[in-house]
């Protein structure tokens, strides 16, 4: 059964033939407490997913210098009595020579476009099917998990959309005629990868919350930890078939929604991420070659990438809290 809206004379008509005369409040409702998390369970999906976005970017800070092209995310506990704020990542742009080089990888992707045009134009959005297929995840019973998947994208779009701004790097069919992309180019800058970043992300709050719900000494995340990563490094490599993105796109966007993604499991349990950074100057192969993107690169060090030992803490959101252990219940 649904319920579809009705003519609204049909209501009226039927109001005044069983309402009587008002006689005041009838019912005996509790009062939601004022600013508990719990008064999620109350709201709409949107009105919720919106509240936890609200305190889930709560303290984090750009900041670009300039003279070095170099630029950062900070986080600050706008909550503590002291403010500190800590560096969460640092981003260095490839050069112009750089993109000059990775243009004949991007060329050569082109020639995987039969066998992955489907694909592509499948994962123009969101590709949430695909996720789905590799751990069954169900809108009928995974509701606050897809809410928690909606916060992990708005954070990721958030934060990428800033760095593509400040480094406001070319796309590859800017840089020749040939390339001839597949599908529309995106109307903002080619570095870092959206689709890698936002792809990412899901792997790596997918793989925690996994973790999370597995019974004592089992480990459901890192059981699907190999095909979330694949299929995260699959949908960046599309863009660079598509003839959209630079590996090295890819690379940064690894980067960028691994952080991410550790920054959102932190926040929603109050734990602690590392200092992660990626200089693309560094991203080439030994003889100066340009370097292709891949899963066996390790992302703590070298190619680029780093990762500071020491942890920052990170604190606690309640409306995170709350969504996280909501979402935690339903693969329990």
């Amino acid at each position: 059964m649904s319920g579809g809206l009705l003519n609204p004379d049909a209501l009226t008509i039927s109001r005044a033939a069983i309402v009587g005369p008002f006689t005041g409040p009838a019912l005996h409702v509790p009062e939601p407490a004022f600013n508990v998390p719990h008064n999620l369970a109350r709201w709409a999906d949107g009105p919720r997913v919106t509240a936890c976005f609200t305190e889930l970017v709560e303290g984090l800070v750009f900041d670009a210098n300039n003279s070095a092209k170099r630029a950062t995310l900070g986080y600050a506990n706008l909550q503590a009595r002291t403010i500190q704020r800590k560096t969460l990542l640092t981003l260095r742009a490839p050069s112009h020579a750089q993109l000059k080089k990775q243009l004949d990888l991007v060329a050569a992707y082109a020639d995987l476009r039969p066998d992955r045009a489907a694909e592509v134009v499948a994962q123009v959005g969101f590709p949430l099917p695909f996720w789905s297929s590799v751990i069954g995840l169900h809108d009928h019973r995974h509701k606050k998990t897809l809410q928690l998947l909606d916060l992990a994208f708005g954070l990721a779009v958030h934060v990428e959309m800033r760095f593509k701004q400040v480094f406001a790097v070319i796309r590859p069919d800017e840089l020749s005629p040939q390339i001839q992309p597949l599908i529309p180019t995106p109307g903002h800058g080619s570095w870092p990868s959206g689709h890698a970043t936002e792809a990412f992300v899901t792997a790596t709050v997918l793989e925690a919350l996994l973790d999370a719900a597995s019974p004592r000494g089992q480990k459901n995340g890192q059981a699907c930890h190999e095909q979330l990563q694949r299929l995260a490094a699959r949908i960046a490599t599309n863009r660079v078939v598509a003839g959209v993105h630079y590996p090295v796109d890819s690379a940064v966007g690894r980067l960028l929604g691994t952080a991410l993604g550790e920054f959102l499991v932190a926040r929603a349990n109050g734990g602690k991420t590392h200092e992660r950074g990626f200089d693309a100057r560094d991203y080439v192969e030994p003889n100066g070659s340009a370097l292709d993107f891949s899963l066996h690169q390790s992302l703590d060090h070298g190619h680029g990438y780093s990762r500071v030992a020491r942890a920052t803490p990170v604190a606690r959101s309640p409306l995170m809290d709350w969504l996280w252990k909501e979402a935690v219940k339903e693969w329990q």
